[in-house]
């Protein structure tokens, strides 16, 4: 009877990936760039300026929120 061979899996290295620089774009770059950052701008001017609306219901107060937003100084679509 010939002698059986048994294989033994060997562990392959992990790969995560850490310190591997991806090509391309540096990080921030992207195109929506300035969408993200008018984006938490206008996060921010709601938090400051909900108190102004608090006898209205959160989809009420949104609505006078986004009025007053159209027309603030903050909004980088105003800032020629």
């Amino acid at each position: 009877m010939a002698p059986t061979t048994t294989k033994t899996a060997t562990p392959k290295a992990a790969t995560t990936g850490a310190g591997v620089k991806k090509a391309g774009r540096p990080k921030g770059t992207g195109k929506n760039t300035k969408a993200k950052t008018a984006m938490i701008k206008m996060q921010a001017y709601f938090k400051e300026n909900r108190s102004k609306f608090k006898h209205l219901g959160f989809k009420d107060q949104q609505k006078e929120l986004g009025k007053e937003w159209k027309t603030s100084s903050e909004n980088p679509k105003n800032q020629a």
